[in-house]
């Protein structure tokens, strides 16, 4: 079981976005917290809403992962994509992550179709096995990501 909930606000002064309040966001899964996003106040409604969506995408998959942007919800079923037109991505996509050491960022876009993509990855497993896909893409290898 996963709990959602916000820790304690800070004030944010950028001059680039404006002066907000930032109210962090944090998944509470086995006993460990891992950062999900910054609530800002004031924001848009439209932000909200997505952020209501990473929320009940964690729901739904038990805190493996959420998606910020991108056509396909579920990653595999894009890395699948990816490999049956033998796609590649536009730049090398490197494995960040979070002062923990337990999500990854899971970003890029694809050199063939403008196909953003951006996901927020905190099971392990899952990590590896999308690590082990895009290794595989790099190196043309697209057999090896279907199987």
């Amino acid at each position: 079981m996963i709990e959602i909930y916000e820790t304690e606000p800070w004030f944010n002064s950028d001059w680039i976005t404006g002066p907000a309040w930032m109210y962090p966001t944090v998944m509470k899964k086995d006993g460990r917290e891992f950062f999900m996003f910054n609530r800002r106040d004031p924001d848009e409604t439209y932000r909200l809403n997505e952020q209501e969506a990473f929320k009940k995408m964690l729901i739904a998959n038990d805190g493996k992962y959420f998606k910020f942007n991108g056509f396909y919800d579920d990653p595999f079923e894009m890395l699948r994509e990816v490999a049956e037109r033998k796609h590649t991505f536009t730049e090398k996509i490197e494995k960040v992550l979070d002062y923990s050491g337990n999500t990854l960022n899971f970003h890029g876009n694809r050199r063939e179709v403008s196909a953003a993509f951006f996901y927020r990855i905190y099971d392990g497993e899952m990590q590896a096995k999308i690590e082990e896909a895009v290794k595989h893409i790099f190196a043309k290898e697209y057999g090896e990501v279907l199987t």
